[in-house]
């Protein structure tokens, strides 16, 4: 019985024991967690400056050094003290409460050294002494903290150069004061010596003044990182006496650290020390009509802990200490926010789909088994696309792809601004994306300016004010510096404009071509020299070329097509008659030619007349027809409307190359071209768009070029499938054994991997950018 209370009680204990060491390191982690440590001085000082005639009170220490810049002198007094300084200081800006103790605190001394006040004090405080006491009255707005009150007494002795220290202390509680309450000190001496003296002020060892305790400012130091990583830091210099009672600050962003334990003010290795800020980047209008004081990192952070610490002086401290208030902030850069889900997950669909057709079709009837190891193949080659997916994320924008159409309101009351009034008469549109006080907003104006001076074409600039809550009044500082020089545009209540764009409701430089579409984008901003070469890129297809086909043949985004150009017939069939040389390439180059132009065509036309800013629809659309053929094929192995025109073309060849090529065979080659058009849109969404509409609204030179790139693209695609062709025709009769056995599945399998990439696109572009306009 011992022994089990004895276990019982120990088990308690070590329950109890557990609980309070968790709750322990839990208030730890909290006591270390992110957020801002600040630490503010406990007494603040109001110094007297200025001359006998006009004194002052002023929130600057004095630094002088020397004779005292300014005195009141006195000689003895007969009964009533003698009023030496009445002044009143500027009113306060910002409401404050005083609690704490308010000390008055005055340097006096005789002319010239003497002992005579000494010599001569036979009774202290009577007509025989020779004391000094000063009387002081300190008013601040309709409260009276101190009221005649009468300082310590002093025999004085000696001159400036060691002045004696006169104070008077009271402690006041719950004064609330409000903007525009003023300070006022009047000051009276009793002397009772015949050696003249003087009260003294304005250098750094004679600082006569008051001294307030307690809480009287509270400046805040907070962050922002964007979607970019990029950290807008911004300072409020809270004060009753204004934002300029912070006189300096250094502010320093460290990391990444390895725990918040370790950020201390001033601790960090040098390599740590990723941003030095002194003078503020930027300036803007906070709550209150505050001024805030802004910096932005010039580059993205790495995901992990930082820290942002601040050193700041206020005017009425000691200039010899380094930093007056001290402020570090904690906080964590996450990593990028996890789609809803990733691309990834349709590169497992598609093999796991298919193996899961063959598994339902083999109950049906059974091919030879070399034939399940083609679709395999095709399946294990499907991955190769399906890599280049977007991530299906909510409101995501869309990377590769047309600008998002928007009309917003113009600063200064000059109506609405739209995307296709900035494309009507402009060979490309640079964008500037700004959060209201951010540095780079200048940077972008800078950088606009110069690059307008280098660019010989017709380019629109304009600047968005983006971020939720944008309001009319964060614009007018920017709106001076750039004078009128382009449209400044603010953003929806909600960010919506900014957040359509690839880079978020951040600061950005987005190039636009003449077509509407993203050509190149950068966050932050972009130098002179960069937006010149992007607009000279977006001018000429935004870098994409008539070979791009050719060369996407050697990476995974064609990969299907090796295992599709497979040949049905098991043997080469010689023709009949003497054909031209090379007449199966040309037939190839023909058929392959047209079905990528079936596709590239239309898609041309969209471009060149200016339909960038209903592309969303347009890809939208698009991803029903690929779903569509996927479904067509899935079900019958091929796509009766591409089927029916390549009918028709057949019909039109001489009866020698019918002879010798089926329609089936050309139906192949049709078929491929289509394919091809459909891998290299899902890999490069822009090719045609950009390479091609968007250089045909570059005027009459860009129409006839725009024409020979499209002629070039349908070239380079057909010989794209005559290269598959020829791959797998000189490895052998393996490939045409495989081929002629797979030739009724291989297109079904296909049309199901297909089926997939195009539904996998459509949910994507739904829920990202479609339901993100909304």
């Amino acid at each position: 019985m011992f022994r089990s209370k004895a276990l019982t009680t120990a088990i308690i204990l070590l329950l109890v024991g557990t609980f309070a060491a968790s709750t322990t390191s839990a208030q730890d982690a909290e006591d270390f967690g992110p957020g801002l440590e600040i630490s503010v001085p406990q007494n603040h000082n109001i110094f007297l400056h200025g001359t006998e005639e006009t004194p002052e009170l002023r929130r600057d220490w004095p630094i002088l050094t020397g004779i005292p810049g300014g005195s009141a002198s006195f000689s003895k007094t007969a009964g009533a003290p003698q009023n030496l300084v009445d002044v009143q200081g500027t009113p306060i800006v910002e409401a404050l409460s005083l609690n704490g103790t308010v000390t008055v605190e005055l340097y006096a001394s005789l002319e010239a050294k003497s002992p005579v006040c000494r010599q001569t004090n036979v009774i202290p405080g009577s007509p025989a002494g020779a004391t000094t006491q000063f009387y002081v009255t300190l008013r601040w707005g309709s409260f009276t903290l101190i009221n005649g009150m009468a300082t310590n007494v002093v025999t004085m002795e000696e001159s400036y150069t060691q002045s004696h220290i006169f104070q008077v202390e009271v402690p006041v509680d719950d004064v609330d004061l409000g903007p525009g309450d003023a300070l006022s000190l009047q000051i009276s001496v009793q002397h009772d010596c015949v050696q003249p003296g003087s009260l003294w002020w304005g250098t750094y060892d004679a600082k006569s003044g008051i001294t307030f305790s307690g809480e009287l400012i509270d400046p805040q130091l907070e962050q922002v990182t964007d979607s970019n990583r990029i950290t807008r830091i911004e300072f409020t210099p809270i004060s009753p006496w204004g934002p300029s009672d912070f006189s300096q600050q250094v502010i320093e962003v460290v990391g990444p650290m390895y725990s918040y334990e370790s950020m201390v003010h001033g601790f960090g290795q040098e390599d740590q020390r990723l941003e030095h800020f002194e003078s503020p980047h930027s300036f803007r209008v906070g709550e209150a009509n505050r001024t805030v004081l802004t910096w932005s990192t010039s580059k993205s952070l790495e995901p992990g802990l930082y820290m942002i610490d601040g050193c700041f002086k206020l005017q009425d401290q000691d200039p010899a200490e380094p930093c007056d208030v001290i402020g570090v902030l904690k906080f964590e850069v996450k990593e990028d926010p996890q789609a809803l889900l990733s691309g990834t997950w349709v590169a497992i669909m598609i093999p796991l789909g298919v193996i899961a057709w063959l598994g339902a079709s083999m109950r049906e009837a059974m091919l030879p088994l070399p034939a399940y190891a083609v679709i395999l193949v095709l399946a294990i080659a499907s991955i190769g696309p399906a890599t280049h997916l977007p991530d299906i994320d909510a409101n995501s924008p869309r990377s590769d792809g047309a600008a998002p159409s928007f009309t917003l309101l113009q600063h200064g009351g000059d109506g609405s601004v739209s995307l296709f009034e900035l494309l009507s008469d402009s060979d490309a549109v640079v964008l500037g994306l700004y959060v209201p006080g951010s540095a780079n907003a200048n940077r972008q104006a800078n950088d606009f300016q110069m690059a307008d001076a280098l660019i010989d074409r017709d380019i629109s600039f304009v600047q968005i004010a983006t971020g939720k809550g944008v309001r009319a009044v964060d614009l007018d500082s920017h709106s001076e510096i750039i004078n009128g020089s382009w449209p400044l545009l603010m953003d929806n209540a909600d960010a919506s404009v900014g957040k359509s764009f690839p880079s978020g409701a951040s600061d950005a430089v987005i190039i636009i071509d003449a077509a509407g579409f993203i050509t190149d984008w950068s966050p932050g901003t972009y130098s002179s020299s960069e937006i010149a070469d992007a607009v000279g890129e977006a001018t000429r297809g935004s870098g994409h070329s008539v070979f791009d086909p050719i060369t996407l043949l050697w990476g995974t985004a064609l990969l299907p097509l090796f295992v599709l150009a497979m040949p049905r017939e098991r043997k080469y069939q010689e023709p009949d008659e003497v054909l031209l040389p090379g007449s199966g390439i040309l037939l190839t180059l023909l058929a392959a030619g047209v079905g990528f132009s079936l596709w590239a065509i239309p898609i041309s036309l969209m471009a060149a007349v200016g339909l960038g800013a209903w592309w969303i629809w347009i890809e939208l659309i698009l991803a029903l027809i690929l779903t569509y053929h996927g479904l067509r094929t899935l079900t019958s192995g091929r796509i009766p409307e591409i089927d029916w025109i390549s009918n028709k073309i057949y019909s039109s060849l001489p009866e020698q190359y019918r002879d010798w090529r089926k329609a089936s065979s050309f139906s192949d080659d049709v078929h491929l071209g289509i394919w091809v058009a459909w891998l290299i849109w899902l890999r490069t969404p822009d090719l045609v768009a950009q390479g091609v509409g968007a250089v045909a609204r570059t005027g009459i030179l860009g129409m006839i070029l725009s024409v020979c790139i499209l002629l070039g693209l349908i070239l380079a695609s057909g010989l794209a499938v005559v290269i598959a062709r020829a791959i797998i025709g000189v490895t052998g009769p393996i490939p045409r054994t495989l081929g002629s056995l797979s030739v009724g599945i291989r297109p079904r399998a296909w049309g199901l991997a297909s089926a997939i990439l195009g539904g996998w696109l459509l949910i994507s572009l739904l829920v990202g950018p479609v339901l993100g306009n909304f």
